[in-house]
């Protein structure tokens, strides 16, 4: 069974623009903004798989770095698969 390991994406707003933005994330280049947190999130569901698949051996090492080892013997079919879970760094505040 393949472990699976969370990339974590924070999202902030920008009191001065009150734009969001993808304010830290644990795949390498992925950085978007949008006006609402929930349109960033709808664009993050986009790029964010797009960008884990440019970046899939970065991405892997540096989760393997932090995990534990790997039994001897192991099949490299059997490397983890990342999933996202984007972290909310400012409070959601609904419109409607």
């Amino acid at each position: 069974m393949n472990e699976t390991f969370e990339l974590t994406v924070h999202i902030a707003c920008d009191d001065e623009t009150n734009r969001w933005y993808v304010a830290e994330s644990d795949i390498p280049g992925l950085w978007l903004e949008a006006d609402d947190p929930w349109s960033l999130i709808e664009r993050l569901k986009e790029a964010a798989p797009e960008m884990i698949a440019l970046n899939e051996q970065e991405i892997i090492a540096a989760c393997l770095a932090k995990a534990k080892p790997v039994k001897h013997g192991a099949l490299s079919d059997d490397r983890p698969r990342p999933t996202i879970r984007p972290i909310f760094d400012s409070p959601l505040q609904l419109a409607y």
